[in-house]
């Protein structure tokens, strides 16, 4: 369960019978909805009003897939065309910007990129209270929790803040023709690929990870490893598995390697693992025995909305049924939040998706502390970019190293791979820039700097840099040890 305890108590379980109401998805987009009155004008002009309509500004990191699908859907509703909403941009920068986006008076709604960033914006005071009836009605329909996961986050004064609109699990993509012809296992667990089998094929990688800084799903991937194998053993199997992987720049990117069948593996949050499936029947997305979590993916309303009443009118709409049933495009093939989408669609070609919905609520979920990783998600961040992403290639060398010796000198055994693999993963120390003090990289130093990490950018980019240097120096020292064996 989550450390974010709040006086709310869990609703009864979701209904697994369902009445289906078979309509297309291409219909969604002509339904009637009341939603809350817009007043159909502007504040600023970074969303618009002009002689052709008003445009709303959708902070986010959603992928074009999911953009192109819900604009479509909900400028044909009654409510855009009532409140002469003719358009909408979409601002889909990473993370560490969104704050002066909302500062700037530049996003009407805050949507899509997982709890964390959420909580984020919560605790600097960015993001709106929900308290517009109509808002509030639509929130309701949402379970406080599903699977142990809060979908709901409150503030201090117990005022609604964010509400998940779609769940997520968190697993890993495998191409099955990737791994016959390498003749390699398919993998269950985290700690699997860690193993040397992966690298088998080295210097050609057989696991694709995106760049913890570049997408917050894979991100929300090393957070769980770390909690679930703990500090060490979560960073010696993250390293070890870089070793074995190709770097990609995004989440999109990284799946679409094992979707194509350049790798035989990538990590996955669920709804691309699904939409993979669909697309590639040679790949099949896994969640890890008893190493996943169930996410709630929050949407809220930004401190500064040039539109809010209008923005909460989108948000409404997002939580009905209506707005819910649209994860289920086949485009998209997400897991809403509610239950109650699936009866608007047909049963046939979303049996699928229902089967791996209840799976999902039924998932039992490791004991994610969400409290732990808001207080040093910037810092581990930044960290995992600096010695995974700006060091791979001397990370790859040393790993190689470590795989050769194995597999060529018969005195070098299991421990000894496992006891040089924990040398070359170790956390590092650097003389902190700011006290000159050396300081390892441990929970208690991320959570302490967490908070200069995120503000003080020039800190930030000189801890990267000693990170990446130390990195590269560990590397090369214990691929010269190895070496020096044979």
């Amino acid at each position: 369960m989550s450390e974010f305890v709040t006086s709310r108590s869990s609703r009864n379980a979701i209904v697994a019978v369902i009445v289906i109401v078979v309509i297309g998805i291409s219909a969604f987009a002509y339904f009637s909805f009341t939603l809350p009155p817009g007043n159909g004008t502007t504040t600023t002009t970074t969303t618009t009003t002009t002689d052709t309509g008003i445009t709303l500004a959708v902070l986010s990191r959603h992928d074009l897939s999911i953009q192109q699908v819900y604009e479509s859907a909900f400028l044909a509703t009654d409510y855009a065309i009532e409140n002469n909403i003719t358009d909408m941009i979409w601002r889909t920068p990473d993370a560490q910007f969104w704050d002066d986006i909302i500062d700037d008076g530049k996003a009407d709604i805050a949507w899509g990129g997982g709890p964390t960033l959420f909580d984020q914006l919560m605790r600097d005071d960015r993001l709106e209270p929900w308290t517009n009836s109509d808002l509030l009605a639509a929130a309701d329909k949402v379970n406080d929790t599903i699977a142990g996961a809060d979908m709901k986050r409150y503030n201090s004064e117990e005022q609604l803040i964010w509400v998940a609109d779609a769940i997520s699990t968190f697993g890993f993509t495998v191409n099955h023709v990737f791994l016959n012809d390498h003749l390699l296992p398919v993998p269950k667990t985290w700690t699997d690929l860690a193993n040397a089998t992966y690298g088998s094929i080295l210097p050609d990688a057989t696991i694709a990870m995106g760049s913890a800084p570049l997408t917050t799903s894979n991100t929300r991937i090393y957070e769980i490893i770390v909690q679930v194998l703990g500090w060490e053993e979560g960073w010696t199997t993250m390293t070890r598995m870089a070793g074995n992987s190709d770097i990609y720049p995004g989440s999109v990117e990284t799946q679409t390697a094992s979707e194509r069948g350049d790798v035989g593996i990538s990590m996955s949050i669920d709804f691309y693992g699904y939409l993979t499936q669909f697309r590639n029947p040679d790949c099949e997305y896994i969640v890890p025995e008893g190493q996943t979590i169930v996410n709630g993916d929050p949407i809220a309303i930004p401190k500064n909305s040039p539109h809010k009443d209008l923005a909460e009118g989108f948000v409404a709409w997002a939580l009905s049924d209506e707005g819910q049933a649209i994860w289920l495009d086949n485009d998209l093939r997400r897991m809403p939040v509610r239950r109650e989408a699936f009866d608007l669609v047909d049963p046939e070609t979303t049996e699928d998706l229902y089967i791996a919905f209840n799976n999902t609520i039924k998932t039992v979920g490791i004991d994610f502390n969400d409290t732990l990783s808001l207080e040093m998600n910037a810092a581990f961040v930044k960290y995992w970019g600096a010695i995974i992403t700006d060091a791979h290639e001397e990370l790859v060398q040393c790993w190689m190293a470590i795989l050769n010796e194995y597999e060529t000198n018969p005195a070098f055994g299991e421990a000894e791979l496992d006891y040089y693999a924990s040398l070359m993963s170790a956390p590092l120390t650097i003389s902190d820039p700011k006290t000159s003090i050396s300081r390892q990289f441990t929970i208690e130093y991320a959570t302490e700097i967490d908070h200069d990490i995120i503000y003080d950018s020039t800190y930030a980019s000189q801890c990267a840099q000693k990170w990446t240097a130390a990195a590269k120096i560990q590397y090369l020292d214990i691929q010269t040890q190895v070496e020096a064996l044979s």
